[in-house]
């Protein structure tokens, strides 16, 4: 149970924050079921599915994850056949 926080960064999270990601995502065969989701901050998820450098590079300033918080966006990313981030 997350009980309202963010699953990548621990931070609790206001109505308004709230994103909810596929880790397979549907196009991948991916589905709705609770084991499948998972709760995030807003501009995490845009980080997790973006793919213009531009904008990872303007979201990573303004996250500023730590390594941790950075690697589990990048195993979200994989699983989405994304490019990894530094």
């Amino acid at each position: 149970m997350k009980l309202g926080k963010c699953e990548v960064t621990g931070n609790f999270l206001l109505a308004n924050e709230v994103h909810c990601h596929h880790k397979i995502p549907l196009s991948l065969e991916g589905n709705d079921n609770f084991d499948n989701l998972c709760i995030m901050h807003k501009d995490i998820h845009k980080l997790v599915h973006a793919t213009q450098n531009e904008t990872i590079i303007t979201l990573k300033k303004m996250l500023r994850l730590s390594s941790s918080e950075k690697d589990k966006v990048n195993k979200l990313r994989k699983m989405s056949n994304l490019e990894l981030i530094d």
